[in-house]
């Protein structure tokens, strides 16, 4: 294998990398619509009154679980001496995005467009991606507010407890989203700058050895 492909397959590897980090960061609402796309093929109706199975879970459980995760973990974090951290998960995993995307592109219009793009994911979805999520599930059993007001009944169970649904912090969430932009428009901007400097360095180079 000549440098050339070698350097060419790693780069495929740090693309699917990426496509493995972006994917990621969808995970929650990819299980929410896949849990509901699979109750409605079942025949299941979102007001019925007997619970949806899926196997042995209740589909209400498993809406809950991964709002418990994606949602009210984060809410607690960010009210309390550990906010940082989920801003810090956030900016971790965008500057991964960013060491990978640099290794998998060359050009310098692919590495600042893509690069664009997974900074307007990263400033979306952790924010509005759990409420995104369920914002078909909303009706006269379930009506997701940021006051936390009221039971949330989908598929014949309670989504969460019911005097503290998780579906309530989905909304909530979207409230962190100024403080989410910000965030990933200072890590673009700097990505943008090493990524120009990259670029000036190489060419000097090359204008030097030739």
């Amino acid at each position: 294998m000549t440098e050339k492909s070698r350097d060419r397959s790693y780069r495929w590897l740090y693309r699917a990398a990426l496509l493995l980090l972006l994917i990621a960061a969808f995970a929650p609402e990819i299980v929410i619509r896949a849990t509901v796309a699979i109750a409605r093929l079942k025949g299941c109706e979102l007001d019925q009154e007997n619970p949806c199975l899926i196997g042995t879970v209740p589909v209400s459980d498993i809406i809950g679980w991964t709002l418990q995760l994606s949602a009210r973990f984060v809410i607690a974090a960010l009210h309390s001496s550990r906010w940082w951290l989920v801003h810090a998960v956030i900016a971790g995993w965008l500057i991964a995005c960013y060491v990978v995307l640099i290794r998998g592109w060359a050009s310098l219009l692919s590495r600042l467009g893509i690069g664009f793009v997974v900074m307007v994911i990263s400033a979306v979805l952790p924010y509005f991606g759990p409420m995104l999520a369920i914002a078909n599930l909303s009706g006269e059993n379930c009506q997701p507010n940021e006051g936390g007001v009221g039971a949330c009944i989908v598929f014949g169970g309670y989504v969460g407890d019911p005097c503290a649904s998780p579906v309530h912090d989905a909304v909530l969430l979207g409230w962190e989203a100024p403080y989410g932009a910000l965030l990933s428009v200072a890590i673009f901007a700097a990505y943008t700058i090493v990524v120009i400097a990259l670029r000036l360095i190489l060419a000097k180079r090359s204008s030097t050895s030739a």
